[in-house]
């Protein structure tokens, strides 16, 4: 039985692995021979001096190739610390020695979306060796929110490569705060590598899984017990079980934990496509489906350049919200590789009593998802709040009329066009945005009628690439995005969120 069992999950790990190689595009070609130089690098706090963690990304000028640090997803290591990868370089400590092919370069230096790029331009490498310094700042103000992506694959997973220690390098150089792991079927743990790398400062972690079906789709599920991951990689049963059958194994054996529908509309192994669930009439067409999930994917990171899809995924989520299916809107990275979607792109805010890593508990991030209290994006940071309430906080309105307010702060080198303001899952405002180098993008204060109970919803996005320093612009094109999740709006006075329409049929 656990032969047919193991044949059958790396059955599905292929067939995801198919569908994701096609959204990825083509493979980089390999890693070519000839003369290299050092290329020694130190990378600052600009105010204080400190050392930080960095990514470095080589774009080839002047007849110059990119260079291909490595031909696969494990990463030439760079210290005890960093690694090189593809055409990036990844450092935990913010300082080390690489080789790079001797040529002209465009070398973009990044902390991650909170963070300013310094950009040395044309930087000429060769047999001598040369030294790149570089003074970053901390643009973006966060605290109170912590950061994290819960859809992470490495090695364990039958369908990556990635060392678990080089997914922590990556994470830390992006500036994520706690990464989730959730492999197909199996429980890992990344904090026995972030404690001998010396970063739990700066990036914590959750166990988590990643069910893995043949024919209901994939949920994350975090955090679960240490005692799955000490049973030898042990997981949830995913094999013969419909999804109601899921859900209550997690709900017995996890009851804090999280269950998050991943990528529901991605071909064969999306959650909705598969239940044959309809939002507007909020059915689901197919016995075993159930709606005991706390979380929908509505961004996954193989969906960044592919904004209708993303479109369609934010539809099933208004129309759970408006019967009554109070979901929260995660996005997260699903990252297999050390290329095309990074770790962290998206990601989610959290709002948590103390923004400190090293004193969160994935209890506490779990409970803060299941409360909505959370925003997901690929670069821009989103306040909004009506009547001093956030994301997740049930707001009295009285006299038929509520102000919201809401704030786009971006760093210079991110793209933000638009902003729109969703209630009751109908567009209500839509504003343009100017292009601007400015940290605040947008600010606003807006009366909305309110005629009954409801909730309103703020989504951004940016026109240009973020690339180089994430995704390219040949394969894998990411635009800012972000989505907050609901504020409620209690008119009635009872104290609850009543929706607009009743459950469906099922």
């Amino acid at each position: 039985m656990r032969r047919v069992r193991l044949v059958l999950e790396i059955a599905v790990a292929a067939t995801v692995a198919f569908a994701y190689a096609r959204a990825a595009g083509p493979a980089l070609s390999p890693m070519g021979a000839g003369p290299e130089g050092d290329l020694k690098f130190d990378v600052r706090d600009a105010p204080d001096g400190r050392a930080i963690p960095c990514k470095l990304t080589f774009v080839g000028v002047d007849g110059t190739a990119d260079p291909q640090f490595t031909h696969n997803d494990i990463g030439r290591p760079i210290g005890m610390t960093g690694i090189a990868a593809f055409s990036r370089v990844m450092s935990a400590s913010g300082s080390g020695t690489v080789r790079v092919p001797i040529g002209t370069y465009d070398v973009y230096i990044s902390r991650g979306p909170e963070w300013d790029v310094m950009v040395e331009r044309r930087l000429r490498v060769t047999a001598d060796g040369v030294v790149v310094t570089a003074r970053l700042n901390h643009v973006i103000d966060t605290r109170g929110w912590l950061s994290a992506d819960f859809h992470v694959h490495a090695a364990p997973s039958p369908d990556s490569v990635v060392p678990l220690q080089h997914r922590v390098i990556e994470f830390a150089a992006d500036g994520v705060e706690m990464i989730v792991s959730t492999d197909h079927n199996v429980v890992s743990n990344y904090q026995p590598s972030i404690d001998e790398l010396g970063l739990g400062e700066i990036l914590t972690s959750a166990m988590g899984d990643e069910i893995t079906t043949n024919g209901w789709g994939h949920f994350g599920a975090f955090p679960l017990p240490r005692n799955l991951e000490q049973a030898g990689h042990g997981a949830l049963l995913a094999h013969g079980r419909t999804a109601t059958n899921i859900f209550n194994d997690v709900r017995k054996t996890a009851p804090g934990a999280i269950i998050d529908v991943h990528h529901p509309r991605l071909e064969d192994v999306g959650y909705f496509n598969l239940g044959k669930f309809s939002p507007h009439t909020d059915r689901a067409d197919r016995s075993g489906f159930s709606f005991d999930f706390d979380a929908v994917e509505v961004l996954n990171g193989y969906q960044d350049p592919v904004r209708r899809s993303v479109d369609r995924t934010i539809d099933d989520w208004l129309g759970l919200l408006n019967h009554g299916h109070l979901v929260t809107a995660t996005g997260n990275s699903d990252t297999h590789h050390l290329t095309y979607n990074m770790g962290g792109y998206p990601r989610n805010y959290v709002r948590v009593r103390d923004d400190r890593p090293s004193r969160v508990t994935p209890a506490e991030v779990a409970e803060a998802v299941r409360g909505h209290h959370a925003f997901f994006t690929t670069a821009p940071f989103v306040r909004v709040s009506v009547g001093g309430g956030g994301p997740g906080d049930l707001v009295a309105v009285r006299g038929g009329q509520a102000r919201a307010e809401v704030e786009v702060q971006a760093a210079p080198w991110v793209s933000v066009n638009r902003v729109i303001l969703y209630q009751n899952g109908n567009e209500v405002r839509r504003w343009p945005v100017a292009a601007s180098a400015d940290v605040l993008r947008f600010r606003v204060a807006v009366d909305l009628p309110v005629a009954g109970d409801g909730y309103i919803v703020v989504r951004v996005d940016g026109d240009k690439l973020l690339a180089p320093v994430v995704g390219d612009t040949k394969t894998f094109g990411v635009r800012a995005l972000a989505l907050t999740n609901p504020i409620f709006l209690d008119a009635n006075g009872n104290g609850r969120y009543d929706p607009a329409f009743k459950h469906g049929r099922h």
